[in-house]
């Protein structure tokens, strides 16, 4: 999910905005709020609000416009099955079974996986599963190469859904040398949730980074990648064109707390 948002009190008229750039495909009652499919006319993008939330935007090839999820392809590279935690638009899958990839979808709203294939273009093949993700971790003992986080929606609470046992439970997922991206929503400028996930989700053997988007709006995406390598090489230049120059906002750095529990001991 996106950080931008879209009014939902203009959510009626959506064809007609942006001077007419955009037409209405498709609309439906969501678990979230009411949830709007619009195609931009001129390029045949499509975009997926829900409650007022941006939660998807997709070219016609089905990859994401977004870059955080770019970048999420990218961490997760070396796996060969993932655990996709949160459909919306299904891009990120999408993009993962392209590259040969088993792809296991879990979303609360069945519907989200009808919207996904049917305007979206995500593979009738990639596996989707209706269920709570904290249902599924607990009692689906399946373990994974690889886990991507992208849940939220209006509302959510990051720290209070990723609570320390909830991402014990999601790190027991992980098969050996295993990895995790995760994405999250940031309120305001020194917020320290993607320390706090990413510092609850550094299981043994794994290295903890947050790729954060630098801008000063009040909301923005940061991903928590929590990996077996010592080091984060993010391969810049495979980024397609349509995210090559936004790509230049993002910053790979450190967990702030864990430069704190350096200096503490």
């Amino acid at each position: 999910m996106d950080a931008v948002e879209y009014p939902e009190q203009h959510s009626a008229h959506y064809p007609h905005m942006e001077g007419g750039t955009v037409q209405l495909l498709a609309r439906f009652e969501g678990i979230h709020g009411r949830i709007f499919v619009i195609e931009e006319k001129a390029t045949g993008a499509r975009r997926y609000y829900e409650g007022g939330s941006f939660q998807s935007h997709a070219w016609r090839s089905g990859e994401s416009c977004f870059t955080y999820v770019h970048l999420m392809k990218a961490l997760l590279q070396p796996a060969r099955d993932v655990l996709v935690l949160g459909c919306a638009g299904g891009t990120l899958a999408t993009m993962l079974h392209r590259q040969g990839k088993s792809v296991t979808v879990i979303d609360r709203n069945p519907l989200s996986f009808t919207l996904a294939r049917e305007y979206f273009w995500m593979p009738s093949d990639v596996r989707c599963i209706a269920a709570d993700f904290k249902d599924f971790i607990t009692y689906n003992r399946d373990c994974f190469d690889a886990i991507a986080v992208d849940v939220g929606g209006p509302g959510f609470d990051y720290a209070t859904e990723f609570d320390e046992m909830t991402c014990r439970t999601l790190l027991g997922r992980l098969g050996h040398s295993g990895r995790i991206a995760m994405n999250v929503l940031i309120e305001y400028g020194m917020d320290l949730l993607p320390d706090i996930a990413g510092k609850r989700l550094a299981g043994p053997g794994l290295q903890t980074w947050i790729i954060d988007e630098v801008v000063r709006e009040p909301d923005r995406n940061a991903v928590i990648a929590c990996v077996p390598e010592g080091h984060l090489d993010i391969q810049w230049q495979i980024l397609p064109d349509t995210v090559a120059t936004d790509a230049a906002r993002w910053l790979v750095r450190r967990s702030h707390l864990e430069s704190a529990d350096k200096y503490a001991r």
